[in-house]
């Protein structure tokens, strides 16, 4: 369970990504803090700000207000939520007439006749605003904000003002969406049915790929399931660190390769394969480094590879194309750089490094071609295996500042990280991978037993699945790109 120490730290990460107008990661960081802390009218009120629906910014609002009925700035920014930034009816009084000789009389029939002439006008210019109006206003951020700061106390209770019409006032309403808490006293006309929101994709539409390892067994296994962990199938042995291409229709694993030499000497090397998404037995070796490959990563144009390698002696990032071609050593140093994962705009590479901090890796990015590297984030601890989101606005990597590995999620540039695995109990999780949609997180766990088994968690952190029962470790995960996604997301 978060501490309050750690609710205090995520909402003061929550309103400073807000302030930078970093809405994805202020909405991760203060929807965690409300989940913990419903109470928080703080958290309320910034969420309110960073949220991108008016439905959500009303009820982050209304719950502002359930906490303290006199924040007046709510209950502002609320009110101008609605059509015509109002939700209490508008009152002209006509002025009372006098008669000669001073006394007070009631008014002749003709002025009467101009008073009604001149209220209906104005109630048909009122009525054609409001209708005219399309869409209602919505608060700018920088004017919830100021809400933080700024709480008065109203001079009237609303709750329990009451007010009497005067005979001579004339009450104009519009049809207008009003808080839940207020009693309308007009019959309002049919509104415009709202769009349907878009229905979640559930795990069962995605296809994955994991690897996986049998008790007493010295070599992986490689499955194949639903993304819902339904329908396994086992698909090759002796397999690991397998991706899929762009295309979801070719992977590229590694396998470890024994060849002899000139003297009969066996030597044994982990080799970089390509093969069918379908038919991995079919699979061709493109590598002969003889030496240890691990981590490749597809390029968007489904043609390059990265991975890493110690050919040369310590760990260090090449490329190479689908065909065993055009390889290329991208890190020239005498740092750890491991665990590539390109861009899906092609443009960088974001790995880890121990460059700045010897023993202890850490988040850096470079140009496609290995220029300009540049450090990231520097969390405590060991920072590995990180992996963007198909839509590429967000990372996904483990950290194990926390004394084991756990899974955070951070935006493009590595900034605003944010715990997604949390009160596991001390558990390592590993190998993260986002779902085709950018929506979920998989990654492999202990978390329960001492089986390690994939489980996906939601952007929020506050949503987990267990896909995977078996008596095996798994070991690696991978879903399949979907071209429909892509589509949506261009």
């Amino acid at each position: 369970m978060a501490t309050p120490d750690d609710l205090q730290q995520q909402l003061k990460m929550g309103i400073d990504a807000a302030r930078r107008g970093d809405k994805p990661a202020a909405q991760v960081l203060l929807r965690q803090v409300v989940a913990a802390d419903p109470r928080n009218e703080l958290a309320w009120m910034w969420l309110a700000s960073a949220v991108d629906s008016i439905d959500e910014r009303r009820t982050c609002l209304e719950n502002a207000l359930r906490i303290n009925p006199n924040n007046t700035r709510a209950r502002e920014a609320l009110d101008r939520l609605q059509p015509g930034g109002e939700t209490s009816p508008r009152r002209f009084r006509p002025a009372r007439q006098r008669g000669t000789g001073g006394t007070s009389s009631g008014p002749s029939t003709a002025t009467v006749l101009v008073g009604v002439v001149v209220a209906v006008a104005i109630i048909v210019a009122l009525i054609f605003a409001v209708v005219s109006s399309q869409q209602p206003r919505i608060l700018p951020n920088n004017e919830l904000a100021v809400a933080l700061t700024q709480s008065q106390t109203p001079t009237t209770d609303p709750d329990t003002f009451t007010f009497t019409p005067s005979p001579f006032m004339i009450i104009v309403t519009a049809d207008i969406t009003l808080p839940p808490t207020f009693t309308p006293t007009f019959t309002p006309t049919a509104s415009a049915t709202p769009p349907p929101s878009i229905t979640p994709v559930p795990l069962s539409a995605f296809i994955m790929l994991y690897t996986s390892l049998e008790a007493g067994e010295s070599s992986l296994s490689l499955y194949q399931a639903a993304g819902d962990g339904n329908g396994e199938q086992e698909m090759a042995q002796g397999v690991r660190d397998m991706v899929y291409d762009p295309s979801g229709q070719k992977i590229a694993f590694v396998r470890d390769v024994t060849t002899t030499d000139a003297d009969g000497n066996e030597q044994t090397s982990a080799e970089l394969f390509i093969a069918p998404a379908d038919n991995p037995g079919a699979a061709q070796q493109i590598t002969e480094f003889g030496s240890t490959i691990s981590r490749p990563t597809w390029a968007p144009n489904g043609i390059q590879l990265a991975f890493v390698s110690d050919f040369d002696g310590d760990e260090d990032i090449w490329t190479i194309t689908d065909d065993g071609e055009n390889i290329i050593k991208l890190t020239e140093n005498e740092a750890i750089d491991r665990d590539p994962t390109w861009s899906p705009d092609g443009t960088q590479i974001v790995y880890v490094s121990d460059m700045t901090s010897p023993g202890l890796t850490r988040l850096f990015s470079m140009a496609a071609d290995g220029q300009n590297p540049q450090q990231l984030s520097n969390l405590g601890g060991n920072t590995y295996h990180p992996r963007f989101s198909p839509d590429g606005r967000r990372l996904t990597f483990v950290n194990d500042s926390g004394g084991d590995g756990d899974i955070y999620i951070a935006d493009a540039q590595g900034q605003s990280s944010l715990l997604l695995t949390v009160d596991d109990n001390g558990a390592e999780d590993r190998s993260p991978a986002f779902t085709p949609d950018s929506n979920w997180v998989g990654f492999v766990s202990n978390r329960e037993d001492d089986r390690f088994q994939v489980y996906v968690v939601n952007l929020r952190g506050d949503m987990r699945t267990r896909l995977t029962n078996s008596e095996r470790d798994d070991q690696s995960l991978d879903f399949r790109p979907d071209l429909v996604f892509r589509l949506r997301q261009n």
